[in-house]
């Protein structure tokens, strides 16, 4: 900052991560005045009410960023738990480093060059999460609360499943392979992936196959044959159904021209 000024009083409909690097910084936040100073950081939630009282010489870095969950159809969790306090939204610890991601994402912005795109969402998610490690745990909500033990769970069920796309298993044995009920599986497959189980281990097959097509080089009858298929026709169906193209268009794709 370069003098003084008020920023008006707004609203978010996002998130917004502002990361200290010289304060103070200071900040009206639903109400509460909040003054953080480096190495801090604060996490202002969708809905939030936020007035910047910036003053000369500080410098912060600012990012804007929506959640979208990994699931299809279903809405990302919440960061917070409900009524949380503007204070709880304030992150404490060593952000050196969150604050050279920044400037690596703002390089990649610049440079538009191959593959900046994908490099600036993965250098996002690193800073995301190391900040999420450093708020109070009792702050965030219960599903963010609960990410490891759902992350842990749907690894297993991906493992599991990865052993079956020989195979064309039924939901009982699936559900016998990870010791739960077939009820219990349907629901949490449907939770964790939004998927029931056949369809999830259908969808694995063809991301396999995929695989085998385009960067082994096998045939479709090879193909099929290795993830289970009763026969390379009904193979090809089921995948150009799904994928909106024969399987053997998809393999000539990757061969060189």
């Amino acid at each position: 900052m370069e003098g003084d000024f008020e920023y008006p009083r707004h609203q978010h409909t996002n998130y917004e991560l502002i990361l200290i690097e010289h304060g103070p910084y200071r900040c009206e936040l639903n109400g509460a005045e909040i003054r953080i100073t480096a190495p801090q950081a604060l996490l202002i939630k969708p809905g939030d009410w936020h007035q910047d009282h910036l003053r000369d010489g500080q410098r912060h870095y600012v990012l804007h960023f929506e959640l979208r969950s990994a699931v299809p159809g279903v809405a990302a969790s919440p960061v917070f738990r409900d009524g949380v306090a503007p204070d709880d939204q304030v992150a404490g610890g060593d952000f050196s480093g969150e604050i050279q991601l920044v400037r690596e994402l703002r390089q990649e912005a610049e440079s538009r060059g191959r593959y900046s795109g994908a490099i600036q969402d993965a250098l996002l998610e690193a800073i995301f999460w190391r900040t999420l490690r450093l708020l109070r745990d009792e702050a965030l909500s219960p599903q963010f609360r609960q990410l490891p033990d759902t992350d842990r769970r749907r690894e297993e069920i991906a493992t599991v499943f990865t052993g079956f796309l020989g195979k064309n298993p039924t939901v009982t044995e699936l559900a016998g392979a990870l010791q739960v009920s077939p009820r219990q599986l349907v629901n949490q497959c449907r939770a964790l992936f939004g998927q029931a189980p056949a369809r999830l281990l259908l969808e694995m097959k063809l991301r396999r196959a995929d695989e085998l097509l385009r960067y082994r080089g096998m045939r479709v009858s090879e193909v099929s044959g290795e993830l289970g298929f009763a026969n390379p026709y009904h193979f090809s169906r089921v995948y150009k159904r799904l994928r909106g193209l024969p399987p053997n268009l998809s393999r000539q794709r990757s061969d060189p021209a």
